[in-house]
């Protein structure tokens, strides 16, 4: 009987079947001769004991390092989320009046959904801060230079709007004051006509 390791092949098996070699690499190495001599092991650990070993070792390795690596990435996982909820509120302060009148205008639709210019400098900011996201990946438009997108607003917005009322009230101002700037310039253009 001829059993040919590849170590390559066992470094890329996945965590399970490493999981698995382990413990029956194990079972194998430290069982009692008692058990192994039921199972009809003995004189398999005696001729391959030594490849048992390697295997054993490396698998428990490979779990060893997988799971630290694991929990570290948890652990790293859960404080950015902790973080990025903890800035929440200042990186929603620090938005122009522009981009605050955006989210409000998305905050106030039921589906808190709206077409915005898929070339607006400030919604791309918005989007790449996650603060909105596209609603779809294919949309129809009939002109590209004017091209507008669904944008939905992040959950974590709308939580952030609901649970601060000062928050709120400050995107509802800037909300109200460039709908009150925009509404000036177009009673200038009728009376400039």
């Amino acid at each position: 009987m001829k059993i040919d390791f590849n170590i390559k092949e066992i470094l890329t098996l996945p965590t399970t079947i490493m999981a698995a070699l382990t413990l029956a690499s194990g079972i194998l190495l430290f069982s009692p001769t008692t058990i192994l001599e039921k199972m009809f092991m003995i004189d398999f650990r005696d001729n391959y004991g030594f490849i048992i070993g390697i295997v054993f070792i490396v698998s428990l390795s490979i779990l060893i390092v997988n799971l630290i690596y694991k929990i570290a990435k948890s652990i790293s996982d859960a404080k950015a989320k902790r973080d990025f909820y903890a800035t929440a509120e200042k990186r929603l302060l620090k938005l122009n009046n522009y981009q605050k009148a955006i989210i409000y205008e998305l905050y106030q639709q039921d589906n808190r959904t709206l077409p915005l210019p898929l070339h607006d400098g400030a919604v791309l900011e918005l989007e790449q801060h996650i603060m909105i996201g596209k609603a779809t990946s294919e949309y129809m438009v009939s002109d590209l230079n004017t091209a507008s997108f669904p944008y939905l607003l992040h959950p974590w917005v709308v939580d952030e709007l609901n649970n601060k009322p000062g928050l709120l009230k400050d995107f509802n101002d800037a909300y109200n004051a460039l709908y009150e700037k925009e509404f000036n310039r177009s009673k200038e253009q009728i009376d400039y006509w």
